[in-house]
């Protein structure tokens, strides 16, 4: 009896021992793993269960391949091939086509010193008075109408009985008929306008030089100007202007 009850308290105080120096014996990694897997334990049963995927959401299945069918032969790749033209065959582009004519007539501009010759413009003159049968006059501007002589304003003349009579206040009423108010257009000599000068000068596409021959109230200056020559010689046979018949 005196042995087994030493053999109790002997087990018992080793008990007590353990307990008292469990938190030390055991290592510190144990305790926290063994913490852990409680806790994944703990959220898987309170983790809602996943809804199951849609069909259209599905990935498709890829069938596997089968080895006795061999792979199919890849298609070279197309490529865009730019047709080759011969050089000798090139059309000449257009713009070269276009610009000849312009660069033909530039060249025929020129004169013989190189320069080019400058074109002729037209003028437009209005409210222009005349002073005589071969004179205009637009404010500070003095033209004299081209290839005619015409008498002066005051100038008389006489006829076939030697009677004297005002052919010039005679031309110039007659060349302010026709102009009227209306608007004289005038070729600018190639200096460009001066204060006086000389050009051909039209009202309505009459030209007046050609005009005032043919209604006799002027004269060609030159013979070698066929179309004045011919009004001359018309207003002469019909005895009209400076050339009427006596009274």
């Amino acid at each position: 009896m005196e042995l087994a009850s030493r053999i109790v308290s002997v087990v018992l105080g080793v008990a007590v021992m353990v307990l008292l120096l469990w938190p030390i014996t055991v290592p510190v990694g144990f305790c926290e793993a063994w913490w852990a897997s409680r806790q994944a334990q703990s959220r898987q049963k309170t983790q809602p269960a996943p809804r199951p995927q849609p069909e259209w959401a599905r990935p498709a299945s890829v069938p596997a391949p089968n080895p006795k069918t061999p792979p199919p032969a890849s298609t070279p790749a197309q490529h865009a091939v730019t047709p080759s033209v011969d050089e000798g065959t090139k059309p000449a582009p257009v713009a070269d086509e276009k610009q000849a004519p312009e660069q033909l007539a530039a060249l025929n501009d020129h004169d013989k010193t190189g320069a080019v010759t400058p074109k002729e413009t037209t003028k437009r003159y209005y409210r222009v008075k005349v002073r005589d049968g071969g004179t205009l006059q637009a404010g500070k501007v003095v033209i004299r109408l081209s290839g005619i002589a015409a008498r002066e304003a005051d100038a008389t003349c006489k006829d076939g009985n030697g009677k004297s009579w005002p052919c010039g206040a005679a031309a110039k009423a007659a060349l302010t008929r026709l102009i009227r108010a209306r608007a004289v257009s005038c070729a600018l000599p190639k200096g460009g306008e001066h204060n006086i000068f000389e050009a051909s000068c039209e009202v309505a596409g009459t030209d007046l030089s050609t005009w005032l021959v043919r209604q006799g109230w002027a004269t060609p200056q030159s013979p070698h100007d066929a179309a004045l020559a011919e009004a001359a010689k018309t207003a002469k046979s019909e005895k009209l202007g400076l050339w009427r018949s006596p009274e």
